[in-house]
């Protein structure tokens, strides 16, 4: 019944699955960090437009001032994506906004599987003019080969994309990350 469609198609998010704005506060980043959790499949296609929402002048209107993005080409200012998964991306969306799969949704995604909208996302991010760099990070995505696609496709070039298979590792991998930012600054 129709009743039925929309009352799946309602947005119930917990204050931990919204996303924050841009902002230089750190500890409003590290309480962030500390409240978030996971659960059920891997949307990441969202995960990546939002990433780019954030860090493009084009979607500036989402954002109260403080936190708009700057212009793309802005002088001594770099635009930087860390994407991160602990999964394949198989979580997709129908045109009125359903998850795939669910009662009384179609079985068809708008725009493809997720796997594909995260690459076109990807692409586009990294499209000349934009200045954006992608970093992506698998965290015990193992072997699983449509996950390991989308990151190496998604990371700006393949020293940017990390397959962390352990807790260790993928500290190993957000201390390499953030020594070549570091590194990149303290060089200008």
């Amino acid at each position: 019944p129709a009743n039925k469609k929309n009352d799946y198609a309602a947005c119930t998010l917990d204050a931990s699955s919204e996303v924050l704005p841009l902002t230089s506060d750190k500890q409003a980043l590290l309480d962030k960090i500390d409240d978030l959790g996971g659960k059920g499949g891997t949307a990441g296609q969202v995960g990546t437009a939002w990433a780019w929402y954030t860090l493009s002048p084009n979607w500036s209107s989402l954002w109260s001032s403080a936190s708009q993005p700057a212009a793309y080409g802005t002088a001594n200012l770099r635009k930087i994506a860390i994407l991160m998964t602990d999964g394949e991306y198989n979580t997709e969306y129908t045109t009125e906004g359903i998850k795939t799969g669910s009662p009384g949704a179609s079985s068809t995604p708008a725009n493809g599987t997720s796997a594909v909208q995260a690459k076109a996302l990807c692409a586009a991010m990294k499209k000349s003019g934009t200045d954006i760099e992608i970093y992506t990070v698998g965290f015990e995505v193992g072997n699983n080969a449509s996950a390991q696609d989308v990151l190496s496709s998604c990371a700006s070039e393949p020293g940017k994309y990390y397959n962390a298979e352990d807790e260790d590792e993928l500290k190993q991998a957000f201390r390499d990350i953030a020594l070549k930012l570091s590194s990149l600054y303290l060089s200008k």
